[in-house]
């Protein structure tokens, strides 16, 4: 066992993570950051109801909202690319040779640091996905992960919104919409390991 994980590794030691999956996966795991960035600057907000601090959460949502689309923009571009020169049908064989236990196995040595190991369950579906609709299906769930992803971000700013109108504070609303953010990273950063294992499958 390990042994396509094994290859996978030495190739990806060697190349790192292709764009533009390298890119779409670091700019989800800023939606994470900015989620945090952002909770900070609320919360400061709220303590010192000044122009300066709400000046700087506006700012964080409008850095927020802006790479949120940007993700979105690698995706749908990489969905009319792979149309084009024929990738998905490539993907989906490889997919079908892909042994997901052997591959796990090669991660797991380092990703099973707590009992509920996210990153594993989170590669074991992806590729689980992937075998049974199909690569650019996947993709597809992906983009409207985006897309709510983007609503989330958005009534968090009507939220932020409403309690500067009114100065009733609303904690929950902050809370389900960080929660929802920060767990981006646990499905589209860990993508591109997911795809990158399929292309580099046959290295």
């Amino acid at each position: 066992m390990g042994t396509q994980g094994d290859r996978i590794f030495e190739v990806t030691a060697e190349r790192g993570f292709p764009d533009p999956w390298l890119s779409f996966g670091d700019s989800l795991c800023d939606e994470a950051a900015l989620s945090t960035e952002l909770t900070r600057a609320i919360s400061k907000a709220r303590k010192e109801p000044t122009a300066e601090t709400r000046t700087e959460t506006a700012r964080v949502f409008r850095v927020k909202e802006a790479n949120l689309r940007r993700c979105a923009g690698i995706l749908d571009q990489v969905l009319g690319d792979y149309d084009e020169s024929g990738m998905w049908s490539v993907l989906d064989e490889r997919a079908g040779r892909l042994g997901i236990e052997d591959v796990l196995e090669t991660w797991g040595r380092t990703q099973a640091l707590h009992p509920f190991p996210v990153v594993l369950k989170s590669l074991e579906f992806n590729w689980g996905y992937m075998k049974e609709h199909g690569v650019r299906a996947f993709y597809e769930m992906t983009r409207g992960y985006i897309s709510r992803l983007q609503e989330n971000s958005e009534r968090w700013h009507d939220a932020w919104r409403g309690e500067v109108e009114t100065g009733v504070v609303d904690r929950i609303t902050s809370i389900e919409c960080d929660l929802a953010s920060i767990e981006a990273p646990m499905h589209c950063d860990v993508c591109k390991k997911t795809i990158t294992a399929l292309l580099y499958l046959d290295e």
